[in-house]
């Protein structure tokens, strides 16, 4: 079942310090697609905390287990061993029913392609995760919302009257609309233009500045990563180290380089603005074709 860790226990959450506190945490996750002869290890007893109010880049070449590490730190897959914790709570265990409403209540999404129902208006495609979770649609904040993305005056426009990155911009609305505790973006850019992928970026970038969300974005784009506090690397499932105050250079230079050992280098470890925490180391239909993760 669902339940808060000894650590949120001993700080009551009304009380915590919203940038001491840890939005994310696995401890010793680890994840195995197929079985015996054809078993690939996705994810190596991956352990990291990511503090809240900061914005995270995971990259690594294909087959690191980038995506796998996004799929399960959200809910979307369950690690074969280990633990995540969320805003202070555990998902252990619990129903595909209580996944999803905890999904619902803490999680936000942005996917590559979108994710948008074709029949819904933007505004309606927004406040559907409120009315999946049985929650009051406050019209005046998600219309804010989308005024802040530049869509204010797209309220009623369908997905197939918007361009890709105003698909992306109302799919950023439709995760902060809910206030969750994490927004994890799955190559947000993948499918865009130059222009339109820095506009998204830069609105990852204000959900944490301004917002106070924390954004985890899985990426392969050096210059998508260079817009978060702190770059992660993976390689075949494990933590291969990790970069503050990224630039560009830095980290395809990284990234070119990510099988060498990097001295001083502590991987998931260390405090402050990288927003790493220094310890060691999508949801039922409810009667609708509703996109993944909402």
């Amino acid at each position: 079942m669902f339940r808060r860790t000894q650590q949120a226990t001993r700080t009551p959450r009304a009380t915590r310090t919203p940038r001491a506190a840890d939005a994310l945490r696995l401890v010793s996750v680890s994840k195995v697609h197929g079985t015996a002869d054809s078993a690939v290890t996705a994810l190596d007893r991956v352990t990291l905390s990511l503090v809240a109010g900061t914005f995270t880049a995971v990259m690594g070449p294909s087959g690191s287990g980038k995506s796998t590490l996004l799929q399960c730190a959200a809910g979307l897959d369950r690690p074969d061993t280990g633990q995540v914790v969320v805003d202070g709570e555990e998902m252990t265990g619990g129903t595909e029913a209580e996944l999803t409403k905890f999904r619902r209540q803490r999680i936000g999404f942005v996917f590559q392609q979108y994710n948008l129902l074709p029949t819904l208006t933007v505004e309606q495609n927004t406040v559907l995760p409120l009315k999946l979770a049985g929650r009051r649609v406050d019209r005046d904040r998600a219309r804010g919302v989308l005024t802040q993305v530049g869509l204010g005056d797209r309220l009623g426009h369908r997905p197939d009257q918007l361009s890709g990155g105003q698909r992306q911009r109302v799919a950023i609305a439709r995760a902060l609309v809910t206030e969750p505790s994490v927004v994890f973006a799955d190559e947000p850019t993948g499918a865009l233009d130059t222009r339109s992928a820095r506009d998204v970026l830069r609105l990852l970038q204000e959900a944490v500045r301004v917002h106070g969300r924390t954004v985890v974005m899985v990426t392969h784009d050096p210059v998508a990563a260079s817009y978060a506090d702190t770059v992660l690397f993976l390689a075949d499932g494990r933590l291969a180290g990790h970069l503050s105050a990224p630039t560009v250079d830095a980290v395809a230079e990284r990234l070119a380089h990510l099988g060498d050992r990097v001295p001083g280098d502590a991987c998931a470890t260390g405090t402050g603005r990288d927003g790493l925490g220094g310890r060691d180391g999508l949801g039922g239909h409810d009667g609708l074709d509703v996109p993944a993760g909402v």
